[in-house]
């Protein structure tokens, strides 16, 4: 079969209006089908985004729940320190703020696995040599609580003191001012410069 036999073939083939409506047909489920593709994503970049999600949604409540206890300390700590101050002789209405270095440092408790593997090798000479190896992994003691899966703590080291500042009714009176400076300093192990005492507005 030469080649003008296959054109001419081709031709009447093309020609058939039956043929040329198929192809059309063809052509339009084939656009269709890539269009659904390309605004469709697959089912596993459905999963990989949700996975994303959760992983984010997670850390976004441990921060915010961080954030929740370290407030709550500040304000429980600025609280215990107004009533403390209160009962001193002179002091009258006070108020106190009291700002902090960094939050809760929180020590969790590790799993610790160590490995030792001992090889005795023998030289062509007779002569030996012992070799050992030791690997050591840790990982970190999970429990499970309301919150889900937590780290086991240990130790938690509360926050260090960095200043304070106390407005009392009595600090006009410098022997007042004094004794609330010393009972802070002594209070929370710092320095008396970080203690800073005013006459509250009356």
């Amino acid at each position: 079969m030469n080649m003008k036999k296959i054109k001419k073939i081709l031709d009447d083939f093309l020609k058939n209006k039956n043929v040329n409506t198929l192809l059309a047909i063809l052509i339009i489920i084939t656009v269709i089908l890539i269009a659904f593709s390309i605004f469709n994503p697959s089912k596993n970049q459905k999963g990989r985004a949700t996975n994303e999600t959760e992983v984010s949604g997670s850390l976004e409540e441990n921060i915010q729940r961080e954030t929740q206890v370290k407030d709550d300390y500040e304000r429980e700590q600025e609280e215990q320190l107004t009533n403390i101050l209160k009962e001193i002789e002179g002091v009258g209405r006070v108020s106190v703020r009291i700002t902090f270095e960094s939050g809760e440092v929180k020590v969790p408790a590790y799993d610790k696995d160590t490995q030792t593997s001992v090889t005795e090798e023998e030289d062509k000479e007779g002569g030996k040599r012992v070799n050992e190896q030791k690997n050591d992994g840790s990982k970190i003691v999970m429990s499970t609580d309301e919150n889900g899966n937590q780290p086991f703590v240990l130790q938690t080291y509360k926050p260090k003191v960095q200043g304070i500042i106390i407005a009392a009714e009595g600090a006009k009176v410098s022997k007042v001012k004094y004794n609330i400076e010393k009972a802070v300093s002594s209070l929370y192990n710092i320095s008396v410069d970080k203690v800073n005492v005013y006459p509250m507005n009356s």
